[in-house]
């Protein structure tokens, strides 16, 4: 069981992945689930860049996945180490920690690390 990645919305506080995690203006859930109920997160779009559902979350094994829900303005994501990129309308990429997701409107979701459980001698 690889451990669980966290991640943060607008520098709140830090959510685990232990789900999937939806984020958008007005997210609403997948018709058709598998696994864990996801996770609903609403940000503010006061200027309408954030499509309803538009972003999401998921870890798959050791890795984090990031999928654009058919955006309308598209979903940047700045890996470390890369070059920001665009995800084009349904494209996923896997990411790994401290990618830093940005869906407009100033909203950006963070990728942390995992939380490494360590054993006190």
């Amino acid at each position: 069981q690889p451990p669980v990645y966290r991640f943060r919305v607008n520098n709140h506080e830090p959510i685990a992945l232990d789900a999937p995690a939806i984020i958008g203006r007005k997210p609403s859930a997948p018709r058709i689930t598998s696994g864990r109920p996801a996770r609903l997160i609403r940000v503010p779009s006061p200027l309408l860049e954030v499509s309803s559902t538009h972003l999401e979350l998921r870890q798959h094994g050791a890795s984090v996945i990031v999928t654009d829900l058919r955006s309308t303005n598209g979903t940047i994501v700045t890996i470390p180490g890369f070059s920001a990129q665009k995800l084009h309308q349904g494209e996923s990429v896997v990411v790994s920690a401290g990618t830093v997701v940005d869906i407009g409107d100033g909203n950006l979701v963070e990728i942390l690390p995992v939380e490494r459980i360590s054993a006190v001698g």
